[in-house]
């Protein structure tokens, strides 16, 4: 399917209905913290810095709940600037948020998914995207009542 046009498709879904269980930086350094788990599960854990503050900040794995935990106050409308604790590489990329126009973030997950999100302490703007979308693809038809197959859309 290489050298073919790409569609975007929207899916709407509760939220909480989904639960991040591998995250990595972009050089594939995970970023799960089973020592700091939020709601019973591991934390995805960054290294973070405000202004002169720098920690670590534990984040809600469960997509679309907010009960991070940072080792340090970063107060609401503050941005943060993100990094893998294992190598030091920035996690925030050349986007900005639709809402609030601070810089956006990056986790990556497997099989070519990313989570991104908003920087800034308080704006929940988010987006989950699947880059690789054929193993997707094949999940969603095989799971759900479509009408159509995954050959009529090779055709």
């Amino acid at each position: 399917m290489k050298n073919k046009k790409k569609e975007t498709v929207e899916i709407e879904i509760p939220s909480k209905a989904i639960r991040v269980k591998h995250a990595t930086c972009p050089r594939g350094h995970s970023l799960m913290d089973e020592e700091h788990p939020i709601n019973g599960y591991p934390s995805i854990t960054v290294q973070a810095k405000v202004a002169d503050k720098e920690g670590l900040i534990h984040l809600d794995p469960v997509y679309g709940s907010y009960k991070n935990v940072p080792e340090f106050e970063v107060k609401e409308g503050e941005c943060v600037t993100m990094f893998c604790p294992e190598c030091g590489l920035s996690l925030v990329e050349n986007q900005t948020c639709d809402r609030c126009g601070a810089p956006m973030f990056v986790i990556y997950l497997p099989h070519g998914g990313v989570i991104e999100a908003c920087t800034r302490n308080g704006c929940q703007f988010h987006n989950l995207k699947f880059t690789e979308s054929e193993e997707m693809g094949k999940k969603l038809f095989e799971d759900t009542m479509l009408d159509v197959s995954l050959k009529d859309l090779n055709h």
